[in-house]
């Protein structure tokens, strides 16, 4: 029996061989191989699909029973016959190749298309490869760990997160968020306690990547064997928290190992969604498109923390300088130096930045060259093509939020543009699936607008999507507070802190609140609780503002000014330079002239204007005659305004438009002519309503109102001036000033009683006034007047 099956055996390898099987299948394989290698040329060199070989390669070895039974049959010298079960075979294998193929290969999807636009700087059309709608990638990214033991390379765990993330943004498929680019994503890492924004554990970062609405997360860590570095990359897949893949790299070219982690890890990101590789733009290295030199990429480095963890633009900007003297094509640090300088005061220094970005355009990603020009026409003063340009990024990049979110923001601020402001925040909320970000924004655009019921309806529906969270109830409650519903707001105050344990917001919510029902006392008490409880400076900050402002209406300007020194103080770990100078210095002149303090007052002034650099020096004059109109020096005053209008017809910012016109009024009303002031006074509260300041600060337009009933006043018109300062009074019944001018208005009216009545309510209010505070001492002297009568 042995023998026989040897001799089976013996006579099935003689017939393989005699029928030339293993000859025909090796000639076969090697021509598999040979054009899966043409197809691969072909790939490279013409316009063929990547994915060809692929199919070439699935096809030809799906053929492999086809081939090997052709063999059989036809493999021996001489001529053969086709057999009937050769023929059937034949559908048989292709039934077979066709299901290998939908098996085995995904089809490459075109993930990008072509578009062209208008360049606003050129006039020429430009043409763009954009993601198609829908198939952006969202990357948010985190610090890598160093875990080298070598506290010098501590930079790397940000240069690398950096470094990467610049790679990565070069795709228009892929957008990536980091802690650099993201102060919440910054804030949302160390207010957990790691204040150097590393170590902190998987489940926060992928919390974070989630609340960014992220597809993919990225974080890494930097060991070393030896003398070698190896730089690791994990990917997430944020939805599920599943480690997607896990890439490492070492090589003594740092920069290589890290342009090796970003081109994997931007494969394996279009591979699971089978994204075609961009065509249009260049795959250029890292150290090609930002820098191949290690000290200048440390410097820049040194200056993003610098800025992001300090607050310090200065040394910020003098270490980028020191990065552009070892390279000085490093366009990255004329990106950052934009900003630096913007938030300095520096437009001209900005500018000049912006343009020698420009000329290094091709080193920067498309988002990249579309946020400098719109920066260099925001500090040239050119706000319509700065428009313009974000409406041609969300053009090209239809599914980023953070252009949206942009565009939303600059019609805002713009004015006169809410109708268009709602709408780019409508289609933020389709990218957010109605996120918390798109449906806030569209309230308050509906405040700006007037609208209280679509306001409250779409935070409504904001809360019902997210019951767990109080930030829908916050916006709510400051909403019913802006159109003086006091009590409403009182409640959702209330559930909101009762939803949030230790809730700043609301708490602080709830103390305004209680000042405004004549609880001053108690509530400055709250305030001074809330400011030990803040969890960060930021959280101080607020509530000491609210302090502040709470101190003031009630005529305590000593202590108020005490807030405001300690504000200035903290606030200089988060806020511009630029922004403290013009917010605090401001206050400070203001108080002092209030407390009669006029030279230092001034002294103060000049400080502020030799603090601030051109173009915004300018705008200290629309201060100048606000300081002049509240000593009577109405010539300077008027001086003031027109210097300050001369600057804005070169700086579009209408803003400031709602100032103007109150103060045109102001001039009308001292020269007599109270139609016109009337009527600027009603264009500049209607102005102020749809002003994203008025979000901010209520009291703004309230402060305008005031003016329009001193206008009234003036013309005799005292029943409709105490109409209008009746309206601010039931929205804030703390501003003892329009009270002061209701009870003028009372007693100019024949009414002395009732003048007596609420000079009496003024009283309570400021019963710890400063003895200095000239309002005060001057209702001193208007009530020992009607007392005398």
């Amino acid at each position: 029996m042995d023998e026989l099956k040897m001799t089976r055996k013996k006579n099935l390898f003689g017939e393989l061989l005699e029928r030339r099987i293993p000859q025909i299948l090796g000639m076969y394989v090697a021509a598999v191989w040979l054009a899966v290698e043409i197809a691969d040329w072909m790939s490279e060199r013409f316009d063929v699909p990547t994915q060809f070989s692929s199919y070439v390669f699935v096809i030809m070895i799906s053929f492999i029973p086809l081939v090997g039974l052709l063999a059989w049959g036809h493999g021996r010298p001489g001529k053969d016959q086709w057999t009937r079960k050769q023929i059937m075979f034949i559908p048989v294998n292709l039934v077979i190749a066709w299901f290998a193929v939908s098996s085995f290969i995904k089809p490459e999807v075109q993930a990008t298309e072509l578009m062209t636009l208008l360049d606003e700087e050129t006039g020429q059309m430009v043409e763009y490869e954009v993601a198609k709608q829908g198939l952006n990638q969202k990357v948010t990214g985190f610090f890598w760990d160093n875990q080298t033991g070598d506290e010098s390379l501590n930079w790397l765990s940000y240069g690398s997160a950096w470094l990467v993330s610049q790679d990565l943004l070069r795709n228009p498929l892929i957008t990536i968020q980091t802690p650099y680019t993201s102060q919440n994503i910054m804030s949302a890492v160390r207010d957990r306690g790691f204040d150097d924004a590393t170590g902190e554990p998987l489940s926060l970062d992928l919390d974070i990547a989630g609340d960014r609405n992220a597809k993919w997360m990225i974080r890494g860590k930097i060991t070393k064997d030896d003398a070698q570095l190896t730089f690791e990359a994990s990917l997430y897949d944020v939805v599920t928290g599943a480690l997607v893949t896990t890439i490492s790299s070492s090589y003594s070219d740092w920069l290589f190992a890290l342009d090796d982690v970003a081109e994997q890890i931007g494969s394996v990101i279009l591979n699971e969604v089978n994204a075609a590789e961009p065509t249009l733009l260049p795959d250029l290295s890292i150290s090609d498109h930002v820098s191949n030199d290690l000290e200048a990429i440390r410097q820049v480095i040194q200056s993003l923390n610098a800025v992001s963890f300090e607050n310090d633009y200065e040394q910020g900007i003098d270490y980028l300088k020191k990065a552009l003297e070892a390279d000085d094509q490093l366009a990255d640090a004329y990106v950052l130096l934009i900003d630096y300088y913007r938030n300095m005061g520096d437009f001209e220094a900005a500018k000049a930045a912006s343009e020698e970005a420009l000329k290094l355009d091709y080193k920067l990603y498309q988002e990249s060259i579309f946020k400098v020009k719109a920066n260099y026409y925001a500090v040239n003063g050119e706000q319509d093509r700065a428009i313009k340009v974000l409406e041609n990024w969300v053009k090209i990049h239809p599914d980023s939020a953070d252009a949206w979110q942009a565009l939303g923001w600059n019609y805002t601020v713009i004015g006169h543009r809410l109708d268009d402001a709602l709408m780019a925040y409508e289609k933020l909320g389709e990218l957010q699936e109605l996120g918390s970000t798109a449906l806030v924004s569209q309230a308050r655009i509906y405040r700006l607008k007037g609208d209280q019921e679509k306001a409250i309806k779409a935070l409504s529906y904001y809360q019902q999507v997210n019951p767990e969270e109080a930030s829908p109830l916050l916006e709510m409650a400051e909403t019913y507070l802006q159109f003086g519903e006091i009590e409403q707001a009182k409640e959702k105050f209330e559930a909101a802190s009762l939803l949030s344990f230790n809730n700043i917001d609301a708490e602080l919510g709830l103390a305004k609140v209680m000042a405004m029902q004549g609880a001053v006392d108690a509530s400055l008490r709250k305030m001074d609780e809330l400011v030990e409880q803040a969890d960060s400076v930021q959280e101080q900050v607020e509530v000491l503002a609210e302090k502040e402002t709470l101190l003031f209406l009630t005529g305590r300007l000593h202590d108020a000014m005490d807030v405001v020194v300690l504000m200035k103080e903290k606030s200089q770990s988060y806020l511009p330079p630029l922004q403290q100078t013009l917010m605090y210095g401001a206050k400070e002149v203001s108080y002092l002239l209030y407390l009669q303090q006029e030279e230092l007052a001034w002294q103060k002034f000049d400080e502020m204007r030799a603090n601030t650099k051109p173009p915004f020096d300018q705008i200290l004059n629309l201060m100048a005659r606000n300081f002049h109109d509240m000593l009577g020096n109405h010539e300077e005053a008027s001086a003031a305004l027109a210097a300050f209008i001369e600057f804005k017809k070169q700086f579009q910012m209408s803003v400031y438009d709602q100032f103007i016109l109150s103060s045109q009024a102001v001039e009308k009303r001292h020269a007599g002519e109270f139609e016109e002031a009337l009527r600027l006074h009603d264009l500049a509260i209607e102005e102020s309503r749809q002003s994203i300041l008025t979000l901010e600060v209520l009291y703004i337009v309230d402060e305008l109102m005031l003016q329009k009933a001193k206008t009234l006043m003036a013309e005799g018109r005292y029943e409709e001036a105490i109409e209008v300062l009746d309206q601010v009074i039931q929205r804030n019944p703390l501003y003892a000033q329009c009270q002061v001018q209701k009870a003028r208005a009372l007693s100019l009216n024949g009414d002395d009683e009732a003048a007596l009545e609420v000079i009496q309510q003024i009283k309570r209010l400021w019963v710890n006034a400063d003895p200095d505070y000239k309002d005060w001492v001057e209702l001193q002297q208007f009530e020992r007047q009607l007392t005398a009568i």
